[in-house]
C-alpha cells in the first residue's frame, strides 16, 4: 500500500491523481454492491451496418453513438440511476460537405456521436431505467415509428423479466401511406401521429387520457405483430418489463426469431495513463472483474435454457422436426398453407404431437408469425396448446398437441349416416363457444380468430373441442372494438358478410360469432344426409341454414335431422342449437349476440329462446361470394366448406379480395 501511495504522489500530477482516485473508488464502490451497474451489450445481426444511438436523460454512458458492423457487438456499462434510450441508425454516410447523415434515425449532430438534445425519429426505441427504486425497467417502443427489428434479452428470468422485442420486419407490412423510402426501398415506417398530426392519432387535447386515447388501425397492426411493444400513448398492456437491478442485457438489432445470447465476456475497466501506478490499478481491477464475470457466466448458463421458455415457446431445428416425424412418414392432413404430420416430442414421455409444415411458397411468413404470436398468448382448455416451432430459413413449422379425434369436419362426415349423440354435439358447441369467449374477453390480448370453421376445430380423445389455426387472427383490444381489415379473410360459407363487404357493417368479434353460428347449423344440417347431398350437387338450391330456419318456423323439428328418431331431450337440444345458430348468423352484426351471451343461451332454457328474424340467405350473400370467387387476385379467402368438401381438394388455392372489389 505504501509503495502504491509513493508512486501515486511522486509520478502522477495532481489532476490525474484525483481522477484516478475517484475512478478506483467508484469501481470499488460498485464492486461492493452499494450501487448497481448493468452491462448493456449491443449486437448487430443485420446484414448491414447499424450506428447505435445512446441518449441519456439522467447519468451518462461513455458514448452517445458509434459504428456497429454486421456481426459486431459492443458492451457498455450503464451506471446506477441511468435513464435513457437506445436506437439504431441505418444507411449512414458522410455527405459532400463531410457531415455525417443517416437515412433513418439521424440525430442531426452531423457526426457519429449524438451530441446535444435529441429529436425524435421514426425508429424503434428501447428505453432503460437502471436501478430505479431497486429495480431496472425497459420498454420497446414503436410509438414514434419503426426502422429495425430489436430484441432485448435480460440475463435473469421472471414473470416480469424475460426476452421481448419487435422481431418482425414491419417495413414490409407497413401501410403505404406510412412507408418512408430511400429510393425504391422502404427503410422505416412512420407512426400515424407523425403522418396525420391529428389529436386523435396523437392522443392530445380531448384524447389526452387513457380513457379517450384508443389504438389506431396502424397501432393495432403493430401490436399484433409485436405484442410486447409500446405502440401508442397510454398503451401499458404488457409493454413495461421490470428486472432486478443486477440484471445485464443484450440488445440485438435484427435478431433471429429467438436470439442467441452470447456468453458474457470479461469486461475490463480501462483507466487512462501510461505509468506503472496506472498499470497496477488496471491489473487489480481486471482480477476483480474476471472473477465477477466467471460467476456471471455460471449464472448465465442456467438462464440460457430459459430463453426459449421466456417467450413460452421452444424452438426446434429442422433436423429435430424430421426426427420427430420419422422423416414425415405419417400425414394427418393437408391445407392451403401446408401439410400436417403426426410425430412425437423428443422427451422422455414421447408425447404425440401434430406438426404443421408451412408451404414456403405461400405468403411471406406473416401468417406464421401471426399464429405464433396469437397462440403463444392463449391458454385455455378449448384452445389447442402449442409446444414449439421451427424457424430455419424458409423452413417453418408449428408444433402443437395431437388431437386423436381429428377435426370436427372429419368427425361430422364420418358420423353423418349414424345415430349421432346429440348431447356430444351440444357439448362440442358449448366448448367452442367457451374457447371463443376466452379469446374475445379473457385472453391477455383479446383476439378475433376470423377463420372459425369445422376444419379448424380439433377434438381430443374425450371429444373436447379445441380451436386451432390462428394464421388469420387479429388483435381486438376492446370488447366492442372494430377491427380494420386491409383485405377479406376466412373461408367462404363461414365468412361474416361484413368481412368481405363494408356495406354489411364493420368487422369485429361479432364476425367470429357469425362463423360460429354457421358451424353450429352445419352440425345440424349435416345429419340430414339427403338434404346435404342435394346442397352439394345443386349449389343453387336452398342452403342448409335456410331450410333449418323454414323447418323451425313450421315446427318440423324431425325434418332437421332427416329420418332419425329423437327422444324429447334430443329434440330440445336440436331446437336450441338451431335457434342459437340462427341468432348468430344475423346479417347485421349488431343483431348478433356476443359470444358470452351465446353461452348463456345454450346453457339456458329452450323456452327463453325466441325465433330470430330471418337472416339474409342466398339471394345476396351467394352473389357476393361469387364475386369473390371470380376475382383473379390471390388472398386469404378459402373457398372450401363442408357441403363442398366432396368435390374440392384439400389445399385448394385461396383467393384475396379487397373491400373495394366487392
Amino acid at each position: 500500500y505504501s509503495v502504491f501511495v509513493t508512486f501515486l504522489y511522486l509520478f502522477i500530477p495532481m489532476a490525474q491523481r484525483l481522477q484516478l482516485i475517484f475512478l478506483l473508488a467508484s469501481y470499488l464502490f460498485f464492486s461492493a454492491g452499494v450501487l448497481s451497474i448493468s452491462i448493456l451489450t449491443i449486437e448487430n445481426k443485420c446484414n448491414q451496418t447499424v450506428w447505435p444511438v445512446i441518449f441519456s436523460w439522467k447519468s451518462q454512458l461513455t458514448t452517445t453513438g458509434f459504428t456497429l458492423r454486421s456481426g459486431e457487438a459492443r458492451a457498455l456499462q450503464a451506471p446506477s440511476s441511468w435513464y435513457g434510450l437506445i436506437s439504431g441508425r441505418t444507411l449512414c454516410s458522410n455527405d459532400s460537405t463531410g457531415n455525417f447523415t443517416c437515412a433513418t434515425g439521424d440525430c442531426e449532430s452531423k457526426t457519429i456521436e449524438c451530441h446535444g438534445s435529441y429529436g425524435w425519429s421514426m425508429v424503434t426505441y428501447v428505453y432503460f431505467r437502471i436501478d430505479y427504486g431497486g429495480t431496472n425497467s425497459h420498454i420497446i417502443s414503436l410509438e414514434h415509428g419503426y426502422n429495425l427489428p430489436v430484441m432485448v434479452a435480460p440475463s435473469q428470468n421472471s414473470p416480469t423479466c424475460f426476452s421481448s422485442g419487435c422481431m418482425v420486419d414491419l417495413n414490409k407490412t407497413c401501410p403505404d401511406n406510412l412507408k418512408i423510402f430511400d429510393g425504391a426501398r422502404p427503410t422505416s415506417c412512420s407512426s400515424a401521429c407523425k403522418q396525420s398530426g391529428t389529436p386523435e392519432d396523437c392522443c392530445t387535447n380531448y384524447f389526452k387520457s387513457k380513457q379517450n386515447c384508443k389504438p389506431t388501425v396502424y397501432t393495432q397492426n403493430f401490436e399484433l405483430a409485436c405484442p410486447y411493444a409500446y405502440s401508442y400513448p397510454y398503451n401499458d398492456n404488457n409493454s413495461t418489463f421490470t428486472c432486478p437491478n443486477s440484471t445485464n442485457y443484450v440488445i440485438t438489432f435484427c435478431p433471429s426469431f429467438i436470439p442467441d445470447i452470447p456468453r458474457p465476456k470479461s469486461y475490463l475497466l480501462f483507466l487512462a495513463g501510461g505509468t506503472a501506478a496506472v498499470a497496477l490499478i488496471i491489473i487489480i481491477v481486471a482480477i476483480v472483474v474476471v472473477m465477477r464475470a466467471k460467476n456471471a457466466r455460471r449464472k448465465r448458463y442456467s438462464t440460457d435454457e430459459n430463453i426459449e421458455a421466456a417467450i413460452m415457446l421452444k424452438r426446434y431445428s429442422y433436423e429435430n422436426v424430421k426426427n420427430m416425424t420419422n422423416s414425415f412418414a405419417h400425414v394427418l392432413g393437408k391445407g392451403g398453407f401446408g401439410t400436417v404430420y403426426k410425430g412425437k416430442l423428443p422427451d422422455a414421455g414421447g408425447r404425440d404431437i401434430a406438426l404443421k409444415i408451412l408451404d414456403d411458397s405461400k405468403g411471406n411468413g406473416d401468417d406464421f408469425i401471426n399464429e405464433l404470436a396469437s397462440m403463444s398468448r392463449a391458454s385455455h382448455v378449448n384452445i389447442v396448446s402449442l409446444f414449439g416451432f421451427c424457424y430455419e430459413g424458409s423452413k417453418r413449422a408449428i408444433i402443437y398437441e395431437f388431437m386423436p379425434n381429428g377435426s370436427l369436419d372429419k368427425f361430422i362426415s364420418e358420423n353423418m349416416s349414424t345415430k349421432m349423440d346429440w348431447k356430444a354435439l351440444y357439448n362440442i358447441a358449448v366448448g367452442v363457444a367457451r374457447g371463443l369467449e376466452y379469446l374475445h374477453n379473457s385472453c391477455v390480448s383479446k383476439i378475433v380468430h376470423f377463420d372459425i370453421k369445422p376444419q379448424n376445430i380439433l377434438m381430443d380423445g374425450d371429444l373436447c373441442p379445441k380451436i386451432s389455426d390462428f394464421g388469420l387472427a387479429k388483435l381486438c383490444k376492446n370488447k366492442e372494438s372494430i377491427v380494420s381489415l386491409l383485405d377479406a379473410r376466412g373461408t367462404i360459407g363461414y365468412i361474416a358478410p361484413e368481412v368481405f363487404s363494408k356495406n354489411f357493417g364493420e368487422a369485429s368479434h361479432k364476425s367470429d360469432v357469425y362463423s360460429y353460428g354457421m358451424v353450429v347449423l352445419e352440425m345440424i344440417g349435416a345429419k340430414n344426409k339427403r338434404r346435404a347431398e342435394t346442397s352439394r350437387s345443386n349449389p343453387s338450391s336452398m342452403n342448409f341454414p335456410e331450410w333449418i330456419y323454414d323447418d323451425l318456423e313450421r315446427k318440423e323439428t324431425i325434418r332437421l335431422v332427416g329420418d332419425h328418431i329423437m327422444e324429447d331431450e334430443e329434440e330440445k337440444i336440436v331446437k336450441k342449437m338451431a335457434l342459437v345458430g340462427l341468432w348468430c348468423i344475423q346479417t347485421n352484426p349488431t343483431d348478433r349476440p356476443p359470444i358470452r351471451k351465446v353461452i348463456g343461451m345454450l346453457e339456458g332454457s329452450l323456452e327463453a329462446l325466441q325465433v330470430p328474424p330471418k337472416p339474409l340467405f342466398d339471394s345476396h350473400l351467394v352473389a357476393a361470394w361469387e364475386t369473390i370467387k371470380d376475382s383473379k387476385d390471390t388472398s386469404s379467402i378459402s373457398t372450401q366448406s363442408l357441403l363442398e368438401r366432396k368435390t374440392l381438394r384439400a389445399g385448394q388455392d385461396t383467393l384475396i379480395v379487397s373491400r373495394e372489389e366487392v
